[in-house]
């Protein structure tokens, strides 16, 4: 297995507001789907994880980061890729480049007890801001 040497030079996300579904009316992981937000720190400025935006669903507590090795992450333990990680990118170009913003992510890996299993259930959707005229 090679893993990407990312950078940690911040670039920010494309996206500001994120929402994660299953297409799976048994999915396992409730706790990381809905509304994900760009997570910014009191003097508005986005938290930053290995050179990426994080965002938070603020209503599960859970987390959507950029690992150290370029994938995606959702979990209730910010930036890290083993301890309160669910969810997982799992690109075929992974060695490639890293994603900067999640919402180009189209493959995704459930933890499953110790493993991770595809999981083409899962998806990814830009939300957009609602508007009042």
């Amino acid at each position: 297995m090679a893993f990407l040497a990312v950078s940690q030079e911040f670039e920010g996300a494309c996206c500001e507001n994120l929402s994660i579904k299953s297409l799976s009316p048994d999915f396992h992981l409730r706790e990381c789907i809905g509304h994900f937000n760009l997570y910014l720190d009191v003097e508005d400025e986005p938290f930053v994880c290995y050179g990426a935006s994080v965002f938070k669903n603020n209503e599960n507590k859970t987390y959507l980061y950029r690992s150290k090795y370029g994938t995606w992450i959702i979990g209730k333990t910010l930036g890290k890729v083993k301890k309160g990680a669910l969810i997982r990118s799992h690109d075929d170009e992974k060695d490639k480049f890293a994603l900067v913003c999640p919402c180009g992510v189209e493959k995704w890996q459930a933890r499953n007890g110790e493993s991770w299993k595809n999981d083409d259930s899962i998806r990814i959707m830009i939300r957009r801001n609602k508007k009042v005229f």
